[in-house]
């Protein structure tokens, strides 16, 4: 017998093929659930934002609307006046008696978007369907589901309630029904 000290290269080859053929099996399942997470981190940031519009409609004393453009991550928060959701305005409020107002426009990550109901409310400039407007006792216009998917991916719903303002959040299974 001889004292070896390494490895033969024959041996080398056969453990990185061993190692290879692990990660392409493990790969789909990983990429499936980092998606799923990716998902869910989209839907913690929009409760995020829908609490950011809810307080400032509370601390202002006027409503907030939360609007979306349809098949897209964009949205768009602005206080629930036509200053603020017409082409040809400024976007300046012009009334001392409201503090500055919260103007944001943002994206969703990733390619996750809106699926927006049927009922929601389009305005005319824009592209920008209402979701929600957020009051300013804390509750909300009407009790809305908002559905954000990613394609291979299980969807999430986000409810929120119209008496309360409170924001839900659920993981739905694959493959459910729209």
């Amino acid at each position: 017998m001889s004292d070896r000290r390494g490895v033969t290269l024959l041996e080398l080859m056969l453990v990185l093929a061993i190692i290879a053929m692990l990660a392409a099996i493990a790969y789909p399942s990983i990429e499936t659930m980092y998606g799923d997470l990716r998902v869910q981190a989209a839907a913690d940031h929009l409760r995020g934002r829908f609490a950011l519009a809810r307080s400032r409609a509370i601390e202002d004393g006027r409503p907030y609307r939360f609007a979306v453009q349809a098949n897209s991550g964009a949205y768009r928060i602005a206080p629930d006046a036509p200053e603020f959701w017409s082409d040809s305005a400024s976007g300046i409020d012009t009334d001392e008696t409201y503090p500055t107002p919260l103007q944001l426009e943002d994206r969703l990550p990733e390619d996750i978007e809106f699926q927006t109901p049927q009922d929601s409310l389009a305005t005319a400039l824009g592209g920008w369907s209402t979701l929600v407007v957020f009051l300013p006792d804390g509750s909300c216009s009407v009790d809305r589901v908002i559905r954000l998917e990613r394609e291979g991916n299980r969807p999430v719903e986000i409810r929120i309630r119209a008496l309360t303002g409170g924001i839900t959040t659920q993981v739905l299974p694959m493959g459910a029904g729209q």
